[in-house]
């Protein structure tokens, strides 16, 4: 239940560059770069007392995959089947969480966004459309 809720705020997020909803505030950027290069995905943090940060990517509009989940602030990242080999690196501060992925190819393309789960509620954070050229 609690992923249908987390796709179905996404959907709702994502059909505007900026939409306030219960559970959302979602902004939406596009992000192009070159195949080879390495990008690094933002998402501002809602809150310190966040007790679980996670990254997720939407392909083809239908297919939601987990990348990473964070524990707390200063949690070590663990990664999802198919994410783990080194190429995504999960980071959090205080003010921010970040998604680096080094040397994309088009197979990176796609949206990805952050969810923060706090207080028994999850809030998807900004929204970042992915086009490898």
């Amino acid at each position: 239940m609690r992923s249908l809720i987390v796709v179905t705020t996404f959907l709702l997020c994502s059909r505007s560059n900026l939409l306030s909803v219960s559970g959302c505030f979602c902004e939406s950027k596009t992000v192009e770069v070159q195949s080879g290069e390495n990008v690094t995905l933002l998402c501002s943090a809602f809150s310190k007392n966040r007790q679980q940060t996670d990254w997720f990517r939407v392909v083809n509009s239908s297919k939601v995959s987990c990348i990473s989940s964070m524990f707390g602030v200063d949690g070590d990242p663990s990664y999802c089947d198919g994410f783990d080999g080194g190429k995504f690196e999960m980071n959090s501060n205080s003010s921010s969480v970040s998604l680096k992925i080094s040397g994309v190819d088009e197979s990176d393309s796609g949206l990805y966004f952050c969810g923060f789960y706090r207080n028994r509620h999850t809030v998807i954070g900004d929204v970042t459309q992915l086009i490898i050229k």
